[in-house]
């Protein structure tokens, strides 16, 4: 895999000050660039631990993907906030309602911008009501529920990390989005941090058979291109690459992170950067994240 690391080479320094890869074949590490190197994972948050924990609500029964909950607006359910069309505002500054209690509270009084179950919108605040619902049923903050359900997982990754390599304006050990860092760093939608060797190794168990409904998770899309919590493939300019596996899941991070899973090759492919230290133009990091993921599906893996 000597192409994947050449890109990454050249990449380094034009589309982000810092570049980490890992590439795992059957749990095994087939490729690794400077894969000891932490990183802020926004958005990967979504996937490594809320939609895991939001499966196994469901799995025990505590939430139920086809019904709402209390603190969610009518009509709103567990899969469209997980498929990202339940009609939640994208984004807000929550940030300036106050502590984290009333960030989620705002989150949660925000008014839905399409009914439930109509239009699909990437949504920070799906996912933060999500989280508060987690909180809600299992009494403790999602860090801690993190560490009592998923141990293994969470021994991997942090909620912040004072040796991360820095973010926009030198930002660095906290994470990026106002949001998740008023909340004390720990949030649904934002707030994990770790390297490309973690990350992947949390990817592999859904593979592995470690998280319930992973099966699910992987299939069932909703209005757009998600499935629950898992992004698919989207048209030509899709970060997983112009010719992905027909069964590929994965996700994305606004720092400049993701990551891309294929069961049916058995493969994970995680790219990890700081591109926003270079600004919030999203086309080098499109670019990058378009030719090195389909890289990776190109290559017999060596074992």
């Amino acid at each position: 895999m000597t192409g994947l690391d050449a890109a990454l080479r050249a990449a380094e320094g034009t589309v982000a000050p810092s570049i980490s890869a890992c590439v795992l074949h059957d749990g095994v590490e087939v490729f690794a660039h400077h894969a000891d190197r932490i990183y802020d994972l926004a958005s990967l948050t979504k996937v490594l631990c809320t939609t895991e924990l939001t499966l196994r609500a469901v799995h025990r029964g505590a939430l139920r993907l086809d019904e709402g909950h209390p603190l969610w607006h009518g009509g709103v359910t567990t899969r469209m906030l997980l498929q990202h069309c339940a009609g939640c505002l994208w984004w807000k500054e929550l940030w300036r309602a106050g502590d984290r209690a009333a960030i989620l509270r705002a989150a949660l009084e925000e008014p839905l911008v399409t009914p439930p179950g109509t239009a699909h919108t990437y949504t920070d605040l799906g996912f933060l009501s999500l989280g508060a619902a987690l909180e809600d049923l299992g009494g403790a903050r999602l860090d801690t529920l993190f560490r009592a359900e998923a141990p293994d997982a969470a021994a991997r990754l942090s909620w912040g990390h004072p040796d991360a390599v820095a973010t926009e304006g030198g930002l660095q050990g906290v994470v990026h989005d106002d949001n998740a860092r008023a909340m004390g760093g720990v949030a649904a939608h934002a707030g994990l941090f770790g390297d490309a060797r973690a990350v992947a190794a949390v990817a592999h168990r859904w593979l592995a058979g470690a998280v319930p409904l992973a099966e699910r998770a992987f299939h069932e899309r909703g209005l757009g291109s998600h499935a629950l919590g898992w992004d698919t493939p989207s048209g030509d300019v899709s970060s997983a690459g112009p010719r992905p596996p027909a069964d590929a899941v994965g996700h994305t991070g606004f720092t400049g992170t993701s990551v891309w899973v294929s069961p049916s090759r058995r493969l994970v492919a995680v790219l990890l950067t700081n591109r926003v230290a270079y600004g919030r133009d999203p086309a080098r990091i499109r670019a990058l994240r378009h030719g090195w993921h389909q890289a990776v599906w190109d290559v017999r893996p060596e074992r």
